[in-house]
């Protein structure tokens, strides 16, 4: 037995009785993905074959197909990915939703509401940043952009319940919370890297754009700030003012613009993230919410990272 149990305490921490937290990521990016694959498996690919015979949608061309069929099973998608978070949550780390900042109050939608308005107003820094330099020219606008709010939505639900929400949490488990936020921060940024268009600049930004939606979080202790940020941030920057979102051209966006100036400076095809001014944004955003948040409540960074890095046994 004594032989034993060195090797059992690779996996199992006996003092908390539960797995150790690489397992607990593990398992749970693994349900993720499989949740997040039976709407694929079940419904896109069979309507999809049916729509190749002509038997549904069949006025539809390839690309307007595809993003009826994604607004569709997207949402489905967010709930097979946050329902992997929740059982996680309560089956392999044995915790309250509380201890991610789940908690549907007042404030939780507060919160929410504050992260969008944060991101909403940096990215219109952003616009008129690139406007009044002459880096980009507006050349039309349109409405048609439902598809791209719906997607916007999913997006920053899903990878914030995974990136903010279980893996940051876990991965300050086996370490202090700063190096969790900073590790979490480099897989958020390399898990966009095979995205079109990108760059070692856009990695570093994204990465500083991950400890912007970060600092919602911890400063609110409400996942929904990191939620609202994400949304906003996306929303802005592809649906209403036409910039590419980390590579993605959106189809349809309120403003359409022709971009211009210094790639490192705009970010070029990539999207502002990958430019100076996304990466001024971004910490401008985690200021914005320093001082907002530091003004309702006093020194909340200090309660918030001393609870996280001693979470609920």
């Amino acid at each position: 037995m004594s032989a034993y149990r060195p090797n059992v305490r690779i996996f199992w921490n006996v003092h908390e009785h539960r797995l150790r937290a690489g397992w607990r990521i593990a398992l749970q990016l693994l349900l993720a993905t499989i949740l997040g694959a039976l709407p694929i498996a079940l419904i896109a690919e069979p309507l999809t074959a049916l729509h190749r015979v002509g038997l549904f949608l069949p006025l539809l061309d390839h690309d307007r197909y595809d993003r009826v069929i994604n607004m569709i099973v997207g949402p489905l998608l967010t709930l097979g990915v946050v329902g992997s978070v929740l059982i996680a949550a309560r089956w392999l780390d044995r915790r309250p939703l509380s201890h991610y900042g789940v908690v549907i109050d007042a404030k939780w939608w507060k919160s929410l509401a504050l992260g969008f308005a944060i991101s909403g107003a940096v990215m219109l820094m952003i616009f008129g940043f690139e406007f009044a330099a002459g880096a980009i020219v507006v050349t039309a606008g349109t409405t048609a952009i439902v598809y791209s709010i719906v997607k916007v939505l999913c997006v920053g639900v899903y990878e914030e319940f995974v990136t903010r929400g279980y893996l940051l949490r876990n991965l300050a488990d086996g370490m202090n919370m700063q190096a969790a936020i900073v590790i979490s921060s480099l897989v958020f940024a390399a898990l966009h890297f095979a995205n079109e268009n990108a760059s070692a600049m856009s990695m570093i930004g994204l990465a500083v754009n991950a400890l912007f939606f970060a600092s919602a979080a911890l400063l609110t202790r409400r996942l929904s700030a990191a939620i609202g940020a994400h949304i906003g941030w996306n929303l802005f920057e592809g649906a209403i003012l036409g910039f590419p979102v980390s590579g993605d051209k959106e189809v349809a966006s309120l403003i359409h613009i022709r971009q211009l100036g210094s790639a490192i400076v705009t970010g070029g095809a990539f999207g502002p993230e990958a430019g100076l001014v996304g990466v001024a944004a971004s910490l401008f955003g985690i200021g914005a919410f320093y001082v907002l948040t530091r003004a309702r409540s006093p020194r909340p960074e200090a309660r918030v990272l001393s609870s996280a890095g001693s979470p609920p046994r």
